[in-house]
């Protein structure tokens, strides 16, 4: 007897009609979680924010054949069971894509909204009147189409809502205009909720709501909800249940058991946290896909090469500036929510964007702060191996405008100089080549700006540096410990690399390590704002 083929867990597939009548390939159901979901019928008005290609697109496909009551495509699904309105009142959706608006300018943007408009239009036989605007059309459509619908009510799916304004992020002039039509366009839809039976917005940030969403604040805001925290991505008992074949399939290709196959796949695409208020965590679904694959079978960054984050690159540029440690960013959580392009922390994009993850949640001490979420503190990090390799490997260097060849050279050698206790080769020849290529318009204006790309060069190396770490007296700058030496660094703008040599023993900085089984090296550095780079470093002995 044939042996029956492992369905394929597709990352290409994003109508679920496709996925569903394609023998094939794999549906991980989430019908349960989007029965829940879709069942309130008041206020049924969402928004929810996930990394790209994280299985957005692939969710409002489901929702719209649920809308549309195609119960033949949902045999033996978790809704097949439900008590469902789609399957005998439908009602008409209306899906569009926010990419398909995109454009170099503002005009142009303006010029593709108005197109994508016109075609909604003609779905249900209506004329785009040139003579108005695109929200006085938008409106007309919205109106129109709930009229000809047989509940009188429409469903509207829209995705990737802040894609328009991702290319605008380093010109603010062209951004507020682009923002502004966005707004006046999506403000119809609120003008029209009493029509709109269910309302579902998705996008990679938050970017644009304190301008764009001030028409939409009937939204529900679903990017933390506990809830939710698993629609999208793969939880562990999916992994255990549903893709079980797949990874025996790859466990035996690797020649290693399942639970040891299994561990590393959590190492390496597990640990997305979408809401404080639960420990789950997730699976990056086109990661696992393409592990899974045909061409599969490596532990690789797979999520970046699908497209890097132009939105990321862009914010970072127009600043001129990166966080200081990625393993150990500390936030609160209105930080987290904050959404206008002109003052969106990195820290903030980085997380939206599904670079770093919350990895622990810090509750105040104080009585009258317990249950107050806005008392927390998040520790943020790289959620898994795949993004740690990905920062590590393209990110920085796209930023920095590195060859990838050379950049590649240039974190090879600064890792054997760190592995054989050559901190000389490491300051001398590394250092000296990672801030001769920080952009000459970025600002370094002090000593905290300097020492950011000392602590992010290092810690992409693996030295795992420690910022900021106590003394009796004060703070050293830096201190990298690996099992042979232990090195203090302290870091000084415009002075000299002695003046940082003299703080460390003055304030004993290197103190606690006295008298222990490794050397202690003390290492001055001065970074010269005329030079944009640094003075030959001091080192010594304590």
């Amino acid at each position: 007897m044939a042996r029956r083929k492992i369905r394929e867990l597709t990352t290409g597939v994003h109508d679920f009609e496709s996925l569903i009548k394609d023998k094939t390939k794999k549906y991980v159901d989430k019908t349960d979680i989007l029965y829940e979901l879709a069942k309130e019928r008041t206020g049924a008005q969402y928004f929810i924010s996930r990394p790209r290609r994280f299985g957005k697109s692939l969710m409002l496909s489901t929702l719209q054949a649920m809308f549309e009551g195609r119960r033949n495509l949902f045999k033996g699904l978790a809704i097949d069971k439900e008590d469902w309105e789609g399957w005998t009142a439908p009602t008409p959706v209306y899906s569009f894509t926010m990419s398909n608006a995109n454009g170099d300018s503002y005009a142009e943007v303006k010029e593709a909204l108005a197109g994508m408009v016109e075609d909604l239009c003609g779905e249900i036989g209506r004329d785009y009147d040139h003579r108005k605007g695109v929200a006085y059309n938008f409106n007309s459509f919205l109106k129109a189409a709930a009229e000809l619908s047989p509940t009188k009510k429409i469903v509207v799916l829209v995705d990737e809502y802040d894609e328009p304004v991702a290319g605008f992020l380093d010109d603010i002039g062209e951004l507020k205009r682009v923002r502004k039509l966005l707004h006046d366009f999506y403000e119809k839809l609120k003008i029209n909720s009493d029509v709109i039976r269910f309302l579902m917005m998705t996008g990679v940030t938050k970017l644009t709501k304190l301008s764009v969403f001030s028409g939409l604040t009937h939204l529900t805001d679903l990017s933390a909800s506990p809830r939710f925290a698993t629609l999208l991505g793969y939880t562990h008992s999916e992994i255990d249940g549903a893709l079980r074949e797949n990874v025996e399939a790859l466990a035996k290709k690797l020649g290693q058991d399942f639970e040891s196959t299994r561990d590393k796949i959590l190492k390496w695409f597990d640990g997305y946290r979408f809401s404080p208020q639960t420990e789950a965590r997730v699976v990056n679904p086109v990661s696992l896909g393409k592990l899974f694959g045909p061409d599969g079978g490596e532990f690789k960054s797979y999520w970046e090469t699908t497209g890097g984050s132009t939105l990321i690159f862009n914010r970072i540029k127009a600043v001129g500036k990166m966080p200081d440690d990625l393993e150990n960013v500390r936030v609160r959580p209105i930080q987290l929510d904050v959404c206008d392009a002109e003052t969106l922390p990195i820290e903030a994009l980085l997380y939206q964007s599904g670079y770093l993850t919350i990895k622990e949640v810090f509750h105040s001490d104080k009585p009258e702060d317990k249950g107050v979420a806005a008392t927390d503190t998040y520790r943020l990090a790289p959620p898994n191996e795949e993004i740690r390799h990905s920062l590590r490997d393209g990110y920085v260097s796209r930023i920095l405008g590195f060859p990838d060849d050379s950049w590649e050279v240039l974190i090879d050698r600064a890792k054997r100089q760190i592995r054989d206790g050559d901190i000389q080769g490491l300051l001398y020849e590394s250092l000296f080549g990672l801030y001769a290529q920080i952009p000459p318009d970025w600002q370094i204006k002090n000593e905290a700006d300097a020492k950011r790309y000392f602590l992010l060069f290092t810690a992409l190396c693996g030295a795992n540096p420690q910022p900021e770490v106590p003394s009796l007296l004060g703070y050293a700058d830096a201190v990298i410990e690996t099992p042979k030496t232990v090195y203090v660094f302290e870091f000084k703008c415009n002075k000299s690399s002695k003046a940082a040599i003299r703080q460390i023993r003055e304030r004993g900085y290197a103190d606690k390590w006295k008298g222990g089984k490794r050397p202690v090296t003390l290492v001055g550095i001065n970074f010269n704002s005329r030079k944009r780079n640094i003075d030959i470093p001091v080192i010594e002995p304590l």
